[in-house]
C-alpha cells in the first residue's frame, strides 16, 4: 500500500496489521530508523529480545534466501509475534519478497530499512502496490517539521523557546531526524531540566521553568549552522569553488546525503528568486526579505543582499535548471552523486551572473 503524506505519521504509530512486510526508504537515515524502531515497539516493545527480534542484512539473504524463509516463518519460542528487521535493503531483495507475500507468516512483521528508492524501484513498487505490504517514504524534514519537534522535546524538559530561538535551530538542524534530536538534547544539557519535568533519563528535577532564547542557540550550538550547510549554500551562491568543493567532502565524511546536500543549494537560489519575483511585483527589497519563510539569520543577512545584487532573474533560471537535472539524474541508479553536484557547481560558478539580465 502507498500512503500519502498525511497518512504516514498515523500508521508508523500504529501499523496496518495487514502489512506483513513494511519498507522504511528514503535520504533522511535516522528518520528511517526512528520510524523503524516505532513500528517494531507496537509488535515488541523490547527490541532486544534474543528470541523473538532477528536481523538480517541484504546481503545475507541474496546469498541464501531459505535464511530469510526460514526466520519470517518461524514460530516464536516464548510466545508473541515476532520481527524480523532487514538492514542496508536494495532491489535485489524484490523478487524473494514477492514469493514470499503470495502466504506471508501473520506471526512476523517484516520491517525493511532502505536508502533512497527512487519511483522505478520495483522494491519500492512491489510494497507500494501489494495489498500485504506498506512503503513509508522518510523524506528530510522542513524547518515546519522540526520547529514541532524543538518545541516537544523542550517543552518535555521544562523550557519555552522564543520564536528567533526556535527559527535559527529549526533551520539549522536539517538534514537528519538523528543528529536533529541529538542537537535538541545538548540545547536541554546545556540548559538543565525544570520543575516537575523528567529528563531523557527519567530522572526528575526542581528548578521553575525556563526559557531558551537565541543567544542559548549560538553558545551550544555554534558549530550547528556550519554543518546546517549555511556557509556551503553561499559559497556556491559566492561562486567559491574551491571552499564549495572542501566543504562537500565534509559533510559526505558527516555522512549528510547527496540528495540533502542539492536540496539546500536549490532552496537558497529558490529563496533568492522568491526576493526577485516580490520586488518584480513593486515591494521594496526590505519588505520582499521580511516575506521569507523562515527569516534570515541575522548572521547571513548582509551575504544574502549582496547575493541578491549579483544573482537577477534570469541567471537563477539557468541555475535551477541545472540543479533540476541534476535532481532528476541523483533520483536514479548508476549515477555519481556526489561528483554531480560539483559538476553541477562548476556549471554555476561558469554562469556570470553579474552581466546576465
Amino acid at each position: 500500500m502507498k500512503l500519502s503524506f498525511k497518512q504516514i505519521e498515523s500508521f508508523v504509530k500504529s501499523p496496518d496489521p495487514k502489512a506483513r512486510a513494511i519498507l522504511v526508504y528514503g535520504p533522511d537515515q535516522g528518520l528511517m530508523k526512528e520510524r523503524s524502531r516505532i513500528m517494531a515497539k507496537t509488535v515488541n516493545p523490547d527490541l532486544n529480545d534474543p528470541f523473538n527480534v532477528i536481523t538480517l542484512s541484504h546481503d545475507k539473504i541474496i546469498a541464501d534466501p531459505s535464511i530469510f524463509y526460514d526466520e519470517a516463518n518461524a514460530l516464536s519460542l516464548m510466545g508473541g509475534n515476532r520481527l524480523l528487521f532487514i538492514k542496508d535493503a536494495g532491489d535485489g531483495l524484490n523478487i524473494i519478497l514477492k514469493d514470499y507475500l503470495e502466504n506471508p507468516s501473520q506471526d512476523t512483521l517484516v520491517i525493511i530499512e532502505a536508502g533512497d528508492l527512487g519511483p522505478r524501484s520495483p522494491l519500492r513498487k512491489l510494497c507500494e502496490s501489494a495489498k500485504n505490504a506498506a512503503a513509508v517514504p522518510c523524506y528530510v524534514d522542513d524547518e515546519r517539521t522540526l520547529a514541532g519537534i524543538i518545541r516537544e522535546m523542550c517543552t518535555h524538559a521544562g523550557y519555552s523557546i522564543d520564536q528567533d530561538a526556535l527559527l535559527a535551530l529549526s533551520g539549522a538542524i536539517i538534514g537528519d531526524r538523528t543528529i536533529a534530536r541529538n542537537e535538541i538534547e545538548k540545547l536541554i544539557i546545556y540548559k538543565g531540566y525544570k520543575q516537575g519535568y523528567k529528563g531523557f533519563g527519567g530522572e526528575a528535577v526542581r528548578e521553575k521553568i525556563g526559557f531558551i532564547e537565541l543567544r542559548d542557540i549560538i553558545a551550544c550550538c555554534g558549530d550547528v549552522r556550519d554543518w546546517s550547510m549555511d556557509r556551503l549554500v553561499y559559497a556556491v551562491g559566492d561562486g567559491n569553488i574551491q571552499e564549495s568543493q572542501m566543504i562537500i567532502e565534509s559533510l559526505i565524511k558527516d555522512q549528510v546525503a547527496p540528495i540533502v546536500i542539492l536540496r539546500s543549494i536549490q532552496n537558497h537560489f529558490w529563496r533568492l528568486m522568491g526576493v526577485h519575483m516580490k520586488i518584480a511585483t513593486g515591494l521594496t527589497q526590505a519588505d520582499a526579505l521580511k516575506t521569507l519563510s523562515p527569516p534570515l539569520f541575522w548572521k547571513v543577512e548582509d551575504q544574502f543582499k549582496r547575493q541578491l545584487q549579483r544573482w537577477m532573474i534570469a541567471p537563477l533560471e539557468s541555475v535551477l535548471d541545472t540543479l533540476n537535472r541534476v535532481e532528476g539524474m541523483i533520483k536514479q541508479s548508476g549515477y555519481d552523486d556526489v561528483g554531480l553536484i560539483k559538476n553541477a557547481i562548476m556549471q554555476i560558478s561558469r554562469y556570470q551572473p553579474s552581466h546576465i539580465r
